[in-house]
């Protein structure tokens, strides 16, 4: 006679099974019917300082996701978006030399269930109905949008000097440990968590995510884009425009345990 199931192992195969169905179609056609991937470009739009005498760079990432990319994102799978800027100051017989680097990193997860895109950030938590909202919040940094862009110290600078600047946007899938902590904060949780065989945040235990993972080739994609030199006593200043109202914020996640 076979084994009864418990009431406990069905509550927990009808938890995760809905989230199954949609992450595994997805997922199994991004595997099997792999796309072509299209262009992805870096703009730079704008060099300039504020009043004060801060400098920073205006950009735009066009089509961030495309091909084997979006069609991860959309499939529930966790993806990490990366922002590297280095400001370079130009030398004569030497290699110009990095006076300062800034990150900033995106954590973006698609709810199948609620279709609802979620990105995460060390300073906020946004959610987005609609695809195209998403991508205007982490791909426009320009002055008096809902996230500027990088402001530099103005010591870094001497009027004189010959800079520029370089910045890559890499997108990769996030790694064990952040699907853990993406997961907790998801689940109304502070600390993360070790389950082997729970569904996690898009239904996939962990070595079914690296192993599609693998199998889809969604490996880190990166892209550059560079201003023009520029002397900083060349840049005129401007001031401030006005902030739009800022996007909706998460509610703070719960920090008790459901039993």
């Amino acid at each position: 006679m076979p084994a009864r199931e418990s009431a406990s192992g069905r509550r927990e195969r009808q938890r995760v099974s809905p989230r199954l169905q949609g992450t595994f179609l997805a997922l199994w056609c991004l595997v099997a019917f792999p796309a072509r991937l299209l262009a992805t470009e870096l703009r730079i739009d704008h060099v300039g300082a504020t009043s004060q005498g801060y400098l920073y760079v205006e950009y735009e990432c066009v089509s961030p996701f495309e091909g084997i990319y979006l069609e991860a994102l959309n499939s529930g799978l966790p993806t990490t978006l990366t922002y590297t800027i280095e400001v370079y100051r130009q030398r004569t017989g030497w290699w110009d030399r990095l006076e300062e680097a800034y990150e900033h990193e995106f954590r973006l997860f698609r709810d199948l269930l609620n279709n609802v895109y979620f990105v995460v950030t060390p300073e906020e938590a946004l959610r987005f109905a609609q695809y195209d909202s998403l991508v205007a919040a982490i791909s426009r940094f320009q002055r008096g949008s809902a996230r500027g862009p990088q402001y530099f110290q103005r010591h870094l600078f001497e009027p004189d000097q010959s800079y520029y600047v370089v910045i890559t946007m890499s997108i990769s899938p996030l790694t064990v440990e952040d699907l853990n902590e993406l997961d907790a904060w998801l689940r109304g949780t502070l600390r993360g968590r070790s389950d082997e065989a729970g569904g996690g945040i898009s239904g996939l235990s962990r070595t079914m995510g690296g192993l599609l993972m693998s199998m889809s080739g969604f490996g880190e994609k990166r892209v550059k884009g560079r201003t023009p030199d520029f002397r900083p006593r060349d840049i005129p200043r401007s001031p401030s425009p006005p902030r739009p109202p800022p996007e909706p914020r998460l509610a703070a996640p719960d920090s008790g345990h459901v039993r």
